[in-house]
């Protein structure tokens, strides 16, 4: 009786370090994915300066990295078939030190956006337009403009497209005049183009002349 009792007692702690192993295994496991992920994150900052904020305006230096695979529901090869990210630009995923000046809000004092809302085809139905950064599955990466119809419910639906290719990838959005969408590659400087709603061919597209009448 006591044989069977030392043996039963024997297999008891031998079945609790074999637990405790694998628990433990599996908790080292976990910590190194777990660091493995934080490490990749400290690595893929959204934005990286390639040049001296002090002597270039930051905007002409900088270089956006996408991590996401869709845009408001819209998966990136939905945008564009060869597409594998795309992330819209907005305020939060830029540092805060080079959105604000002397503790201004740059883009607020040139009247600049990500994103800008109205009924630019001159209909009821709302549309929002939005710049933000691509990057093509085989490496290469730019900027996008995208407008989209707002649907009360369901994905947005895609109503204008412009990508190109681009070491740096900034850019800006601003209303202006008739429904026209004003946009910008930089923030302080005259390099811009118009889109509007094209009457007659019945689609966005750019204004041959900056001047919109």
């Amino acid at each position: 009786m006591m044989r069977k009792k030392a043996a039963g007692m024997s297999a008891s702690s031998f079945s609790h370090r074999r637990v405790g192993r694998i628990v433990r295994t599996i908790v080292a496991a976990v910590g190194v994915l777990l660091g493995a992920a934080t490490h990749a994150m400290a690595q893929q900052a959204f934005v990286t300066l390639h040049g001296d904020p002090k002597k270039e305006a930051w905007w002409l230096i900088a270089d956006f990295h996408p991590f996401t695979t869709e845009v408001r529901g819209i998966p990136a090869n939905q945008i564009r078939k060869n597409w594998c990210k795309a992330t819209e630009f907005r305020k939060d995923l830029i540092p805060r030190d080079l959105l604000f000046e002397d503790g201004t809000d740059a883009m607020e004092e040139s009247k600049l956006s990500f994103a800008i809302e109205g009924q630019f085809d001159g209909t009821a139905t709302r549309q929002v337009a939005l710049v933000g950064v691509f990057q093509e599955c085989a490496g290469p990466k730019g900027r996008f403009i995208l407008i989209l119809d707002q649907p009360a419910v369901g994905t947005p639906n895609i109503r204008f497209v412009s990508a190109v290719r681009e070491d740096r990838q900034f850019g800006a959005l601003q209303k202006g005049k008739n429904s026209s969408i004003v946009v910008l590659t930089c923030m302080q400087c005259d390099d811009f183009s118009i889109l509007k709603w094209d009457r007659r061919k019945r689609k966005f597209g750019r204004q041959p002349d900056p001047g919109v009448q």
